[in-house]
């Protein structure tokens, strides 16, 4: 299944593979492997790896919102 979204919390959530994406031409950037034990819940939100994934993904967000701007 292929999900799209921005919301960063729902895809680490639902997603065994996360696909970011560049800015523009809009390819893949990078896959990420979501290695967070299942049943994921609310409570996952509030985990270490958790958050170390968020951060890496912010990242390159931030890469490519500073790409773009140039």
């Amino acid at each position: 299944m292929l999900f799209i979204t921005r919301d960063i919390d729902k895809a680490i959530l639902l997603a065994d593979v996360l696909h970011a994406m560049t800015a523009r031409p809009g390819i893949i950037k990078q896959p990420l492997n979501i290695d967070i034990a299942r049943p994921r819940d609310a409570g996952t939100l509030n985990s270490p790896d958790f958050n170390d994934y968020k951060r890496e993904i912010l990242g390159m967000m931030r890469e490519e919102a500073v790409r773009a701007d140039t």
